[in-house]
């Protein structure tokens, strides 16, 4: 397959260096600054999926890309609750869902950080008036950062991200 594109896509056009414009530059270095002195070079996030589209899951994921690679600025996904700095929440907060979060939230360490990613934790989605749902002000955590849109763009979230550690 290779050879079939070679001459389509050189891999010279492959280098990050050429994908990345100047604000997404700075967006690394500041990043990186951030993880540097507020989480000991490495921050851990845990993700959660309440019933989401998958929508933020796909833009977040893409972070993880060649493109924006955050991994180089120190921030990682870990599988274990209590390995985690930070609790990353997508999705409207389903019934079923509301218990399994706030058992989670109970095996997370101290201090609690918890980021809600996109419009659908605070029901500013499309399924604002349903049954199944808890209201925000249900939302079993005594603190929480949000950041906005149907779904966030990767700018965005790196945007979120870096105001988030500014402020902690």
């Amino acid at each position: 397959m290779f050879k079939l594109f070679k001459d389509e896509f050189p891999l010279a056009l492959s280098n990050e260096e050429n994908f990345k414009d100047g604000e997404l530059r700075r967006l690394d270095r500041l990043l990186k600054e951030q993880v540097d002195t507020k989480f000991s070079s490495r921050v851990n996030l845990f993700i959660v999926d309440s019933g989401s589209c998958s929508g933020c899951e796909l833009e977040f994921q893409s972070l993880f890309s060649p493109l924006y690679n955050i991994t180089n600025n120190g921030i990682e996904v870990v599988y274990d609750i209590k390995k985690a700095d930070i609790l990353v929440i997508t999705g409207l907060m389903t019934e079923k869902m509301y218990g399994e979060v706030a058992k989670l939230y109970e095996k997370f360490k101290a201090p609690k950080y918890v980021i809600l990613l996109g419009d659908c934790p605070l029901l500013k989605g499309a399924f604002y008036d349903n049954f199944a749902l808890r209201r925000p002000i249900e939302i079993p955590f005594s603190s929480f950062y949000t950041i906005a849109g149907c779904p966030p763009e990767p700018k965005i979230i790196l945007t979120g991200l870096l105001r988030y550690f500014q402020q902690l």
